[in-house]
């Protein structure tokens, strides 16, 4: 009978403990969430970056109201490309973007937005174009080695 009560005692204060410790996550993150998106970033160290985006990501999967999702989208799209981000993803934050543009219709008339968005997308046009020359001056050195043989083996 003891057992049973100081068991039952036990269980009440493990679940109360981790409900506290859920709402006390749950605040920071919406806390945060309600901030702007420069100081949301700026507070953040360089290795602080992926577990914010792992908590973004769960706010979006998991908080009840549309639009605190919405609101960790475009703070998932700004950690993305934060200058301290050591992992920028230009890709992931372009698509995050147009994920909150598509989500929030007052977006797609804000200006930071807008020009952030043609930004990115220049970006990885840019990003493209160097990759693509790189393969080219990989593909030009060979070329030139081979060359270099075929002297070589002439003399």
């Amino acid at each position: 009978m003891v057992n049973r009560v100081f068991l039952k005692k036990v269980i009440k204060v493990s679940l109360l403990c981790v409900l506290m410790l859920i709402t006390a996550g749950c605040t920071q993150i919406l806390q945060r969430i309600k901030g702007t998106p420069e100081a949301f970033t700026l507070d953040l160290k360089p290795d602080e970056y992926s577990m914010e985006i792992m908590r973004l990501k769960d706010v979006i999967k998991s908080h009840p109201r549309q639009s605190e999702r919405i609101k960790a989208r475009y703070h998932l799209a700004n950690l993305y490309l934060s200058y301290k981000n050591p992992k920028k993803d230009y890709k992931k934050a372009i698509e995050q973007l147009n994920i909150y543009i598509s989500l929030d219709s007052k977006a797609i008339k804000q200006n930071d937005v807008r020009n952030c968005l043609s930004l990115l997308r220049e970006i990885e046009r840019l990003d493209s174009e160097n990759m693509e020359l790189n393969q080219t001056i990989e593909k030009l050195q060979t070329l030139d080695f081979q060359v270099e043989q075929k002297r070589k083996s002439y003399r």
